[in-house]
Order: structure tokens, then sequence, then C-alpha cells
């Protein structure tokens, strides 16, 4: 029968990282709120001692073992293996570091790494950074069991975005600061000014010719009748926009110009105009600006002027065309049936006689 597993939350980054108190090859309680406060923690889990996959990641760590102490991180490894393994696997290797024995893998399953895995149920490889206040800095859901300690120290060290980030809250701050001091000076320079002698005698002066004036008749008259005269206005406004025929007149208004907007003309040409408008927008988007049209004017020929002195002659006007006739409309005339023309016989004229002369007998 296969082992029953239980469903875990899994953890991530900024979440607090579950407590425990396991024991350790050497013999003794080792708790997490040890190191609280004292650095970073890496809590990492294995499936069991003296495998090729699991002999990687410890020899990683062991070789890396140095830089991580500088870099303020202590290493625990955890698996279910009691603590005879440990010490074995510890030895065989030269392990620098702590190996705890959760036997009945209630710390695996509080930090969601106890469950069904390709050889079956038992402990999912993966190791978590906790910081010196207990809250997870990071996950290594893909540990890669060669170079686990560069895996960690990359993840310690701060990156370019951090680094400008880190800047950038700083200058804010300063600034803020910065601000906040010139504020109060600027304050306190306003308050020091006010409290002199001058600057309150020119105020209290100030305030009472301002008093002065407005007390005089011809002030107050002026400002009643203007305040009278608004009022009027308003309500002659008023009372005008209230008559029937002022109304029927403005009603008539639009209806006269919701009728001219929907005439087809009126529509045809407004469409036109926008047309137009249009393409003249798009023509002037795509003619050169700045240095480009500069370059364009002083390359472009320019059209020759006409000498000084002379006049340009005036262009002959072109003549006038002469309107074409329209011509005469065709009437229609009705057909009439036709008659056989009758043949009349005309006599015709006997030719006149020629007079023949004769011929004087030659004597």
């Amino acid at each position: 029968m296969a082992e029953e597993t239980h469903a875990s939350t899994p953890l991530a980054a900024g979440a607090p990282a579950p407590t425990f108190t396991l024991p350790g090859r050497s013999g003794n309680m080792v708790a997490l709120t040890d190191f609280a406060g004292k650095g970073h923690v890496l809590v990492y889990f294995y499936p069991k001692d003296d495998t090729p996959g699991c002999t990687k990641e410890a020899c990683s760590l062991r070789d890396g073992f140095a830089a991580l102490r500088d870099a303020g991180v202590t290493v625990l490894g955890i698996s279910p293996d009691d603590a005879a393994s440990h010490n074995a696997f510890a030895g065989k290797y030269q392990l620098p570091f702590e190996l705890l024995t959760d036997a009945d893998h209630a710390v695996h399953e509080a930090y969601g790494v106890w469950g069904q895995t390709p050889w079956g149920v038992g402990t999912i490889r993966r190791s978590f950074l906790v910081g010196p206040d207990g809250a997870i800095v990071q996950v290594f859901d893909k540990v890669e069991v060669d170079r686990h300690a560069d895996q960690v120290l990359a993840a310690l060290r701060p990156t370019p975005v951090a680094n400008a980030a880190a800047a950038v809250e700083e200058a804010v701050e300063r600034a803020g600061a910065a601000v906040s001091t010139a504020v109060r000076q600027a304050g306190k320079a306003v308050k020091g000014a006010m409290k002199s002698p001058e600057v309150r005698d020119a105020v209290a002066a100030a305030k009472k010719a301002v008093a002065d004036v407005k007390k005089q008749p011809a002030v107050k008259k002026a400002v009643a009748d203007a305040r009278k005269a608004v009022a009027g206005a308003r309500k002659a406004v008023a009372d005008v926009k209230k008559k029937p025929a002022v109304k029927k007149a403005v009603a008539r208004a639009k209806k006269a110009v919701a009728d001219v907007k929907k005439q087809p003309a009126v529509k045809k040409a407004v469409a036109s105009a926008k047309k137009a408008v249009a393409k003249a927008k798009t023509e002037a988007a795509k003619r050169p600006k700045g240095a480009l049209a500069k370059l364009l004017s002083l390359v472009a020929p320019k059209k020759k002027s006409a000498p000084k002195g002379k006049k340009a002659a005036p262009k002959k006007a072109a003549p006038a065309r002469k309107p074409l006739r329209k011509p005469a409309p065709v009437k229609k005339v009705a057909k009439k049936p036709v008659r056989k023309a009758v043949k009349k016989t005309v006599p015709r004229k006997a030719a006149p006689k020629k007079t023949v002369r004769k011929k004087a007998a030659r004597r």
C-alpha cells in the first residue's frame, strides 16, 4: 500500500519560513530560530544520503562552503535518513555543514516538499534561502546539483536593476529631506519677517487703506449700483427666455437648423468638406518639416524674378469664348398622307425655225 501524502501549500518568496527543531548528525537539536538575526540560512531538502544526485549537490555546497560562509550563509541539509546514515555520508565526502533528520517528514510537509516523485512518494528536491528576519528570500524549485552553491551566491548578489532601484530610492529620500528642510527654513523666514515692526506696520496700513476705501459713500454706492445692474440684467434675460414668442422662435430656429442639416445637398457638402480637411491634413503631414524643409528650400530651384526697374509684362488675358448658342428646338411636323403626283403632259413648244439665208449666186 502506497504511503499517503498530505496536501501542503507551496511556499513562495516573502512568506515566513516554517520553524522547526530537528536532531542533527552531531547529536544536537538544531532549531531554525537559533540563526535569527545572524544571517541567511540555506535549508535544502534532498531525498537520500549517498545517492548520485544528492552527492553532487552536497559536494557542490562543500566546495562553495567558504564563499557561502563569507556571505553569511549557514547550510542545513534535511532528509528522512537517520544520524548514522548522515554521519557516514558526511564522513565519506568531508561535508562541513549540518545534516538533520526529519523521520516523520513533518517538516517536509510544512515546506511542501513531500509528495509524489518519479521514484514514488518521498522528498521533492527543493531549497529555501531564509533571511535573517525569518522570511523566505528565494525558493530554488529547479536545483542544479552540480552548481547549487553558485545558485545561492548569485541570489545574494544585488543585480544592476536592484542597485539602480536602491540608488533612486536613496536619491528620492535625500531630495525629500532637502525639500522639507527648505520649506521649514522658508516658513521660519516668513514668520521672522512678519514679526518685524516694519512689516507689521505696512500690513496694517494696507488693510486700513482698503477698509477706508470700502467705507467711502461713493464706493459703496458704485458697488451697490453694479450689483443691482447685474441682478437686473440677469432678471431681464430670464424674463425674455420665458416669453412664449421667444421660446417658439428658438424652437423654430433649432428645427430649421436640423432640417437644413438633413438635406442631401448639405450632407454631401459637409462630407466633402470633411474629406477635403482630412486630405489637407494628410498632405501637410507628408510635407517635410524642420531642417529637412529648410534643406529642400535651398536645393529647390527658385523662380526667376523680373530685373529691377523693369516691370513684368502683364499677362494677356485669354480671349473670352463666346457662349455656344443652343440649337432651336425642332418642331415636329405632322406627317401628311403622300398623294401620288399626277403627271401632266405639258405641250412642248416648237423650236423656232432657223432662217436660212440663200446663198447669193455668184455672179
